[in-house]
């Protein structure tokens, strides 16, 4: 594979993919590569809280000769560009990960929570979430999904 960007390192996974590290700066510009060289399906996106930083992983694959390669990228400031641009299933996957990782996919059209509702305090599968306060979820009158405290020491 040939790329206009430089990539911070290159390896193979237990299952045989190629596993492309690259720096947040040429994130957006290798994953245009990728899918000019056919990578037609981006088939997952997720995170992974390292406790220092986290990591974003992405799978893709090329419909047409069914290869797959595994992007990798790094963030200690809990932004990535958003690749909804390039393949329109990262939607769902970039708002999964904004919801439970709290990682922001810069560009995305509409990143707001997906199973949690808006005003839940926190991102739960983060390392750093406080398992300690309760929090619950409401509904309203009209069907809305609300979430409150405990009123035992929570919030």
């Amino acid at each position: 594979m040939n790329y206009t960007v430089q990539v911070i390192g290159e390896s193979v996974g237990k299952d045989g993919r190629k596993i492309i590290k690259v720096t947040k700066e040429n994130f957006l510009d290798l994953m245009k590569d990728l899918r000019n060289q056919g990578f037609d399906h981006l088939s997952l996106i997720t995170g992974v809280d390292r406790k220092d930083f986290m990591e974003v992983v992405y799978h893709l694959h090329s419909m047409k000769t069914n290869e797959y390669v595994v992007v990798k990228v790094e963030t200690r400031d809990y932004k990535v560009p958003s690749v909804t641009g390039l393949w329109k299933s990262a939607d769902w996957d970039e708002r999964e990960q904004y919801d439970l990782l709290g990682i922001i996919f810069e560009g995305h059209p509409n990143l707001k929570r997906l199973f949690l509702p808006e005003n839940w305090v926190g991102h739960p599968l983060r390392k750093n979430y406080d398992m300690k306060k309760t929090q619950y979820i409401n509904m309203d009158e009209e069907g809305n999904d609300y979430a409150t405290f405990d009123e035992r020491g929570g919030w």
